[in-house]
């Protein structure tokens, strides 16, 4: 820098910017790295530096220089990028590069946290400072960091950060396992090297003195005013305590049913969702809107209406935009569109059998009941063919992405709950019996409540897995149980089935890093060999929790005495994979059956877009988009780098490069094939790849039925690759809630 900048200090005055302490600092971020050049950065900075700078804007210039000089080929730049960002970080929590102890830091920040937290002896803290391996910070990515400090960390009045993320991972560990040194440290190690993952809402929660720990609900609204009105209240505290919103209203009667002795007319489901709709949008979640997707079954009288709520196509003043649907099909429905059928249309009050053996295992009854009542001519309207509805139901949710599947059938084939399955939450991965709201039972077990984590299946090995299942399971009970919900009903849930939610993440770089391709007959035998294990393994902990919080009160409500995964999942996934389980089933269900189980329900896969990001890994078992994406998180653009996308750059399988569904849908059959609830799963289509680059909607169907056909319970997001190289619609949560 040849030309002179004078720089504002704190204090106002102004001095020649000190070129050697810029370099120093240059310097120290650039450490042990070969393939960066602190000249090249200096010179960049110079772009951005005008004389008067503050003092304070320095390091935010030679962050944005990094930053702007990283890429695939340059990426180590991304790593300097990186540790400017932990410098200027450390520099705020630490006043210096070098960190304190833990009891320090406590003491000097101890208004923050709460009695959970300062109760630890100076013994115990050092025991714990001992156990900090503050040089983790140093493995996250630069997008990691932004993330993490802009989502996670603590912050003071001034939203300046008080934590680094070392210190974070201790003190959520402090929080979870209270006291328990030895606990306490193995889950600092899981966290901080990414081993597991969990959630926005408990990684604000804890340490913070709030036990918003839930990531999702589910809440169905039934036929009368009452019901409604404690929906509407359910709706509205679930989503002040940050949770995303599943809402069931399949059961209330559609419009023009007769009310009151047929004196008036009922107004329908559309007026419930615009009333849903104002309640989630009363609140803010972390400074954006809460959300909810409703649900509704496929033969419902408003469906055509239900499904133009957000199409481009409907006036502006009659569209619903900020929630979401989820459509319920079963095998009936698939059948009607193969045939190009019509589908009859049924009112809850002129159908009520109809609705109630919808949710039965045994789909028979339901077909005979719908039959009946066509044919007694029950039925409000009909859609005149079922396979041109599917084709409207794809250009829908191709469009919007806000239209998604819940096959009810399979829901209530593969589950360990005796209760029927009515909905989703506002992912489609939660798989719970929910009952209709009254104030006449306000401590029944109404509200599904989701605590969840993930394992990072890249960083845990088969041998490995009955460590982490264990651990995972002993935390997210601990945290289920220490919940106070906003809502009796919710808390009689979780008192009941003590439901957890764990699933898996990063299974992308799993394959590449043993260079396997989705579909290959050896990543599906493999994948097939580690979910039996990670099944076993949450089964088994939950059994041997049994000691420590007792057997799950509604445990009498499951199947888990008489049946495992592999005697309820769909015998066609054998069809793609028949390898031999390697565990003993047998005596795992005997230990079971005479000991009980501390949790009702187990697994399931939520999006996990969000801790991608702040833990370097590939979401959830998607496939991959790009060696290098740009993420917009609330309104902050951040570059994520796939993990080792250097080395594993040519044995990455991406999502837009081929026609993957098919094979992607295999991998989701196999993990459903072992989690006892859902799985949050897109589909990915790139025009480019069709003639005229007119994605087929026949071909859009093909992979709906071949889902079906392999017992998949739901699916999310319909993502397009677009020109500019984004996509139409996201992959993550759209609420955040249940992204881990």
């Amino acid at each position: 820098m040849s030309k002179i900048i004078n720089v504002t200090k704190n204090d106002g005055s102004k001095e020649q910017l000190n070129l050697q302490k810029f370099r120093d600092s240059l310097n120290w971020a650039k450490g042990n790295l070969k393939n960066v050049s602190v000249s090249d950065v200096e010179m960049q900075c110079k772009l951005h530096m005008y004389d008067g700078i503050k003092t304070s804007y320095i390091l935010d210039v030679s962050i944005k220089a990094t930053y702007d000089m990283s890429s695939l080929r340059h990426f180590e730049y991304e790593e300097m990028c990186r540790n400017l960002k932990l410098q200027k970080l450390y520099k705020q929590v630490f006043k210096s590069t070098q960190p304190c102890s833990l009891k320090d830091f406590i003491e000097k920040n101890k208004k923050y946290y709460p009695d959970s937290i300062l109760e630890y002896t100076d013994r115990e803290l050092e025991k714990l400072n001992r156990a900090i391996v503050h040089s983790r910070d140093f493995t996250m990515s630069a997008s990691g960091l932004d993330k993490t400090i802009s989502n996670d960390i603590m912050l003071d009045e001034n939203k300046n950060p008080i934590e680094t993320p070392q210190i974070m991972f201790m003190l959520i560990a402090m929080d979870t396992f209270r006291r328990d040194i030895k606990k306490v440290i193995e889950v600092y190690n899981a966290l901080s090297l990414y081993k597991i993952t969990l959630p926005t809402p408990e990684l604000k929660a804890l340490r913070a003195g709030s036990t918003d720990y839930a990531s999702c609900c589910t809440i169905r609204i039934g036929d009368s005013i009452d019901s409604w009105n404690e929906g509407s209240k359910a709706i509205v505290n679930h989503t002040v305590a940050s949770a995303g919103v599943g809402v069931d209203i399949s059961g209330i009667s559609s419009i023009g049913d007769s009310v009151k002795n047929g004196k008036i007319k009922h107004a329908g489901k559309i007026k419930v969702c615009k009333s849903i709709d104002a309640d989630v949008g009363k609140t803010s979640q972390n400074g954006r809107r809460g959300h909810a997707t409703v649900f509704v079954n496929f033969f419902d009288p408003e469906i055509e209406t239900i499904m133009a709520l957000k199409s481009p196509r409907t006036a502006v003043e009659k569209r619903i935009n900020d929630l979401s649907y989820g459509i319920k099909f079963n095998d009936f429905a698939y059948r009607l569109a193969s045939e190009g059928k019509p589908i009859s249309l049924f009112s809850v009050r002129k159908a009520p059998k109809l609705y109630e053996y919808f949710y039965l295992k045994d789909q028979e009854a339901f077909e005979k009941e719908y039959i009946r009542c066509e044919n007694e001519e029950l039925y409000t309207s009909q859609v005149d063919d079922a396979s041109k509805f599917f084709e409207s139901f794809a250009v829908e949710r191709g469009e919007t992405s806000s239209y998604y599947i819940v096959n009810i059938d399979e829901a209530n084939k593969n589950t360990p709950y005796t209760d029927p399955i009515i909905q989703s939450n506002i992912c489609v991965e939660y798989l719970t019996p929910t009952l209709e709201l009254s104030s006449l039972e306000p401590d029944a077990p109404a509200i599904g409540i989701c605590v969840l984590g993930n394992i990072n299946q890249s960083e845990v090995s088969i041998e490995e897995l009955p460590k982490y299942t264990k651990l995972l399971v002993e935390l997210q009970t601990m945290l289920a149980l220490r919940q106070n919900h906003p809502t009796s009903q919710a808390n009689a849930f979780v008192k009941t089935y003590r439901d957890i939610g764990i699933g898996i993440s990063n299974h992308a770089n799993w394959l590449a890093k043993q260079g396997l391709r989705y579909g290959s007959q050896e990543a599906i035998e493999k994948l097939d060999e580690w979910m039996e294990h990670f099944s076993y393994g949450l089964i088994n902990a939950s059994c041997d929790l049994v000691d420590v919080f007792g057997i799950a009160p509604g445990f009498n409500k499951t199947n888990w005495s008489e049946m495992m995964p592999i005697d309820r999942y769909k015998k066609t996934v054998d069809t793609i994979c028949n390898r031999k389980p390697a565990l003993d089933w047998k005596n795992l269900q005997e230990k079971v059956s005479k000991k009980g189980m501390a949790n009702c329900g187990l697994s399931m896969i939520p999006p996990s877009e969000s801790s991608s990001i702040g833990s370097n890994q590939t979401s959830s078992i998607e496939p991959i988009k790009d060696l290098l994406t740009i993420k917009d998180r609330q309104g902050i653009l951040l570059k994520q780098y796939a993990p080792d996308c250097l080395k594993l750059a040519d044995k990455y399988d991406f999502a837009y490069d081929r026609k993957i569904n098919k094979d992607f849908i295999k991998h989701v059959a196999i993990c459903q094939k072992w989690i006892d609830k859902g799985i949050s799963s897109n589909v990915f289509y790139n025009p480019e790849l069709y003639e005229d680059e007119k994605i087929d909607v026949k071909e859009i169907i093909e992979d709906m039925y071949y889902a079906k056909f392999l017992g998949l319970k739901t699916g999310y997001y319909q993502n397009t690759k677009v020109k500019d190289g984004k996509e139409i619609n996201n992959t993550g949560c759209a609420s955040g809630g249940c992204e881990v």
